[in-house]
């Protein structure tokens, strides 16, 4: 009798147990509908959904076990998820990148920052790591070491504006000094608790002695260790409407951007109607955000380049298009931008020629790329299209501009109440 009650007592603690991870796991994912936009998210969702799954089999079975329902990944999910809510400038998870000339990957589990940080989630317990640095985990687990030089190998492969993204390591459950210190002079930056191993209580609780981190993710749809020939997703080297890290102190300027700055859309001429549509969108683009003032935070403390293929079409296009007042802008501005000549790397060179990537293109990307600067540009059409035959383009995408002051004769002003309607 004693022992059906101790039976039954077990088994409504386990069902508590159960209970609480999957009311973690559907927190977890209305905590990341935010992120909608993210790469990577529903790969995320996907991961949670099946522990979920996993975790409404494991409620019915008869043979349920406490081991069984800490074998689940929610603890290594919601410290992905953590990361994910806290870090600045998210901008994917998940992400697999190639190592070792594409023969093994990594998953990065949040690239933070616009793209120049990437972050590891740690779950495993202090004393759980330590025994797996030290061999002693019974298993085939990877060390956080060797975890550790296999990040910093991949980042090295895998620039993020001509510079290798820090790495930081996050630790869900607390780190051993010693076991920081090693991953420090590697290289790799520690977020979590600092504890000495041998004060840390024997006894852990349920979250912090759930034994995996993400690597250990048996998940369906990945592979996530340094191991196996996969092909491998590569995560564009550009931002949207962020600033451009302050480590770069050149900026190479393509054609649109140089257009756009000079454009009378862009100083105080967005207020009209004009004939054409594709006028009338760039003006509501220019109302809603000004490119100039923009670009103005872009370029302030930057060096500014271009090369002579771009600065000829330039000068061609606003002697052609241009008023009076773009081509007074247009010799004032070209006063701060030096003018370099036309190097295209190779790696640029070799691009096929196609609706999007066009000779000139090909010359003024390949310069930029070739200087390792970061080009400033309305031509998502190029970057894609590179992106495409595997080669990554380091760019700050802005809204396209025309020149606009020979039209404003053509258009029709907007008054104020024009402009509420519009």
């Amino acid at each position: 009798m004693e022992i059906r009650e101790d039976f039954d007592a077990i088994h409504v603690d386990n069902l508590a147990l159960l209970h609480g991870k999957y009311e973690r796991g559907e927190r977890l994912l209305e905590s990341i509908s935010q992120f909608s936009k993210i790469s990577g998210i529903q790969k995320l969702e996907r991961r949670i959904t099946s522990e979920l799954r996993f975790l409404e089999k494991l409620k019915s079975s008869p043979h349920m076990k406490k081991e069984h329902i800490h074998s689940s990944n929610i603890v290594s999910l919601a410290a992905i998820v953590d990361i994910l809510t806290n870090c600045q400038i998210p901008i994917a998870v998940l992400q697999p990148f190639s190592v070792e000339n594409g023969n093994s990957r990594i998953e990065v589990d949040v690239i933070g920052d616009g793209g120049s940080t990437w972050y590891k989630a740690v779950a495993r317990n202090a004393e759980a790591i330590s025994q797996i640095c030290k061999g002693k985990s019974g298993g085939s687990q990877r060390s956080v070491i060797d975890q550790a030089k296999c990040y910093l190998k991949c980042a090295k492969d895998h620039p993020f504006h001509f510079n290798a993204p820090q790495v930081i390591f996050c630790f869900a459950n607390n780190v051993s000094r010693t076991l920081a210190a090693e991953l420090n002079q590697l290289g790799i930056h520690v977020e979590g608790e600092l504890i000495d191993l041998e004060e840390s209580s024997e006894e852990e609780d349920s979250d912090s002695s759930d034994d995996y981190d993400s690597d250990s993710d048996s998940s369906d749809d990945d592979d996530n260790d340094c191991c196996g020939s996969i092909e491998c997703d590569t995560l564009p080297n550009q931002i949207e409407d962020q600033h451009v890290s302050s480590g770069l102190n050149k900026l190479f300027l393509d054609i649109t951007c140089m257009v756009a700055y000079v454009s009378s859309m862009t100083n105080g001429g967005a207020n009209y109607i004009f004939p054409r549509d594709i006028y009338n969108l760039q003006a509501k683009w220019e109302r809603a955000s000004p490119a100039k003032s923009n670009l103005d935070v872009l370029f302030d403390g930057k060096e500014l380049v271009t090369c002579r293929e771009a600065f000829k079409d330039f000068q061609m296009l606003v002697d052609k298009m241009g008023g009076s007042g773009e081509k007074q802008r247009a010799k004032e501005f070209m006063q701060r931008v030096q003018v370099v000549d036309d190097s295209p790397s190779q790696r640029v060179s070799n691009l096929k020629l196609s609706s999007n990537i066009k000779q000139r293109s090909r010359i003024i990307f390949g310069t930029a790329d070739h200087l390792r600067s970061i080009i400033v540009t309305a031509n998502s059409g190029f970057i894609r299209s590179a992106e495409g035959q595997g080669v990554s383009i380091a760019a700050y995408i802005h809204e396209a501009r025309v020149l606009t002051e020979q039209q404003q004769i053509l258009a029709t002003p907007l008054n104020s109440s024009d402009l509420s309607n519009v």
